[in-house]
């Protein structure tokens, strides 16, 4: 029989990410932060009617509509932050810090903001 594993949904990951930090584990709390992270700005993406995935040109169309000086670029940098160091463990715990400390607060916004439920996502 096989036994099929649903991945958390970005608000289901935030006390995953924040228990693996703690616990230094940063390889696995980045990779659960960036699958968040990306997963917002696709959500962000679609309410807001852009037509991509490019989670890139989603952060500077939404930072163009609103006026703001790269507020979402500079998110979305800080979710690479962490997926860069999935993949390169480069980066020192103090360095991974400040993107621990925005994420989880930005995503919960986003998802309260525009009424998702993570579900939303797949449909």
């Amino acid at each position: 029989m096989t036994t099929q594993i649903a991945k958390a949904t970005p608000l289901e990951s935030l006390p995953a990410i924040e228990r693996e930090f703690a616990a230094g584990n940063y390889v696995e709390s980045s990779r659960l932060l960036w699958e968040a992270t990306e997963s917002t700005f696709l959500m962000l993406g679609k309410a807001h009617g852009l037509h991509t995935d490019d989670t890139r040109a989603i952060a500077y169309a939404l930072d163009e509509k609103y006026g703001l000086d790269m507020r979402y670029l500079g998110l979305l940098i800080a979710g690479r932050v962490a997926r860069d160091h999935v993949i390169t463990e480069a980066f020192e715990p103090y360095d991974l810090e400040i993107c621990h400390r925005l994420l989880p607060e930005f995503i919960r916004r986003c998802y309260r903001e525009f009424g998702f439920d993570d579900d939303s996502l797949n449909s």
